[in-house]
């Protein structure tokens, strides 16, 4: 397997031929594991990514490049996050006894299951709609 060749081709944004390349030559070992995890990042498929970058760090743990992407890809939701409630674009209430939409001064339609679901989907992705569930 030509390694070399599959990461010139992620570094020149050339993911398909790259995932052609891996997807024809299963190996596993550490650098197709890691390589691969490139690939599936690009396509913005975190879990999978994840799952094979660990793959990557069990396969080789003194990998400090294997490990860095690892923390790196940890840090991703976290860094969102931290940039939402730092922004100012959401008033956090930090007084309430069971949920947001107690003091909600708008004229929304949301129930309270709405607003549970949809704090559900942002803690998913590494936000939170309500601070206090």
């Amino acid at each position: 397997m030509n390694y070399a060749l599959v990461q010139n081709l992620i570094n020149i944004s050339d993911f398909s031929s790259a995932e052609s390349i891996l997807k024809n030559n299963p190996c596993n070992d550490s650098t197709w594991h890691y390589l691969y995890s490139k690939v599936l990042l690009s396509k913005q498929w975190f879990d999978e990514s994840l799952n094979h970058l660990k793959i990557a760090c069990d396969l080789a743990p003194d990998n400090y490049i294997y490990n860095n992407e690892l923390i790196n890809l940890f840090g991703r939701g976290r860094r969102y996050s931290d940039d939402y409630y730092r922004g100012g674009y959401r008033h956090r209430n930090r007084g309430c006894s069971c949920c947001c939409c107690d003091d909600c001064c708008c004229d929304c339609n949301f129930s309270c299951c709405d607003l549970i679901c949809l704090d559900s989907c942002c803690e998913c992705m590494g936000g939170d709609l309500i601070d206090c569930i």
